[in-house]
């Protein structure tokens, strides 16, 4: 039976390739997505819930610790 390990991989934001903090950019490499899509769905989904998206937003990038620190 071949046994299968997957790295784990840890949320963080990406300082390297910013706009404002660099969570989109931290969301996009942790799920395997470009850059440009992450940053479009979450322009789209502020349009439906702005106060939410800032919240979320706010707090990743308060709480999600920086690439390489």
């Amino acid at each position: 039976m071949a046994q299968y390990y997957q790295q784990q991989k840890t949320m963080t934001r990406n300082l390297s390739d910013k706009k404002i903090a660099g969570v989109c950019s931290g969301i996009a490499e942790r799920v395997n997505l470009p850059v440009w899509l992450t940053r479009l769905l979450t322009v789209l989904v502020f349009f439906k819930f702005p106060i939410f998206i800032i919240v979320a937003y706010a707090l990743a990038a308060v709480c999600v610790p920086a690439k390489g620190q």
